[in-house]
């Protein structure tokens, strides 16, 4: 065997390659094992990885407290979606049409005598399922007025109700 084929043997190349494979392994396991080392002894970081632990346990404990001091017979209170406003010559019945998919459709209107009672209904398919809201709420009114004369219109994400009075 010459010179030339002594140095070209598979086997020099294999153990060149897995020499070469088994230093950079080296180099990267110390690189890694060193950069974590000197993080973990490293007094900011310990100190923001604390205060981060901190601000979770903080907000865990605020959902608790907070559920802790809701009273389980006492029901939740929902936005108002009805307000009733009095003025010079009528009354406007303002109703937030945001729950109601902003769809005026959504929202009956009944008189009887000197009650008005404003009901309303939807129902929305989602990720958690079939949410179904339903809300009625009656007033009763000081003053006479005509179910005719009633005007109703929808404002942006208002739908507002005027009721004019009879003097």
């Amino acid at each position: 065997m010459s010179e030339e084929e002594r140095n070209h043997h598979p086997i020099w190349k294999f153990l060149g390659i897995v020499l070469a494979t088994f230093i950079g392994a080296y180099l990267a396991f110390y690189f890694v094992v060193d950069t974590t080392f000197n993080r973990m002894t490293n007094p900011e970081y310990q100190m923001r990885k604390m205060e981060k632990i901190m601000k979770h346990q903080e907000r865990r404990m605020q959902k608790f407290e907070d559920k802790m001091m809701q009273n389980p017979f006492e029901p939740a209170v929902a936005p108002t979606l009805v307000n009733l406003i009095k003025e010079a010559d009528e009354y406007k019945i303002i109703v937030d049409l945001k729950p109601l998919d902003n769809n005026e459709n959504n929202v009956n209107v009944k008189t009887d005598n000197n009650t008005v009672t404003i009901s309303g209904r939807v129902e929305k398919n989602g990720r958690r399922g079939e949410q179904i809201m339903n809300f009625s709420q009656s007033f009763l009114l000081d003053e006479k007025f005509n179910p005719d004369n009633i005007t109703k219109e929808k404002k942006g994400s208002k739908y507002i109700i005027t009721i004019p009075f009879e003097e």
